[in-house]
């Protein structure tokens, strides 16, 4: 029953990324923000379009379209960048639902019939061991009995593959983590760049007659 040590602490791992991932990622809030996103676009594009037809009753011209341009160029890449780390954050997640899934099917071939499995494949092999040599023994004349205990070594890759694979775990772990934190800081800093440039001034457009 020891090998099943190492897959009892991969399971309480798992349980622990899945309630860290529900409190990190919510669709809710990635749906909301995605229409947020797409309504300021809508605006922008209406806004400074209406800015652009009001360059052309002024004098200069050009230079009013440029500055125009300038600015609905930074208002859509600021909101393209917004878009970016829902969509970083949103791969995230899906990434860390996969390998769940992948270690739960994992787990599910390590349950507790596998491991009788294999251990009575590893009696029937040390039985088979004893009794080649009783029988060379009887052959060569000798006492018969037990082998000494390192006759029948065992080696441990399953152990081993069980600490490589946990040890991959929770470096996934740690960079989902990362890019949450960081994703969390960027809105953060979004949100007091919003704050500091105060309320959209912009217009809706006339209904034309």
């Amino acid at each position: 029953m020891n090998k099943l040590y190492p897959w009892l602490g991969c399971l309480a791992l798992l349980a622990s990324a899945q309630a860290q991932q529900s409190t990190a990622y919510s669709p809710e809030v990635d749906a909301r923000e995605r229409a947020r996103i797409a309504a300021e676009r809508q605006q922008a594009v209406q806004r400074y379009g209406q800015e652009e037809a009001d360059c052309y009753q002024r004098f200069a011209v050009n230079d009013c379209l440029r500055a125009v341009r300038k600015r609905r160029r930074v208002s859509l890449d600021e909101l393209r960048r917004q878009e970016i780390i829902l969509n970083d954050e949103r791969r995230a997640a899906a990434a860390a639902a996969a390998q769940q899934r992948a270690d739960e099917r994992a787990a599910e071939r390590a349950s507790p019939q596998a491991a009788e499995q294999q251990e009575a494949a590893q009696k029937d092999y040390e039985a088979r061991q004893q009794r080649a040599r009783d029988k060379q023994a009887r052959e060569q004349g000798r006492p018969t009995g037990p082998a000494p205990a390192a006759s029948a070594p065992r080696s441990a890759p399953a152990s081993a593959e069980s600490a490589t694979e946990a040890a991959r775990r929770q470096e996934l772990q740690r960079e989902y983590e990362q890019k949450q934190r960081d994703a969390q800081q960027r809105r953060e800093q979004h949100e007091r760049e919003r704050a500091q440039q105060g309320p959209s001034s912009a217009k809706p457009l006339p209904v034309p007659p």
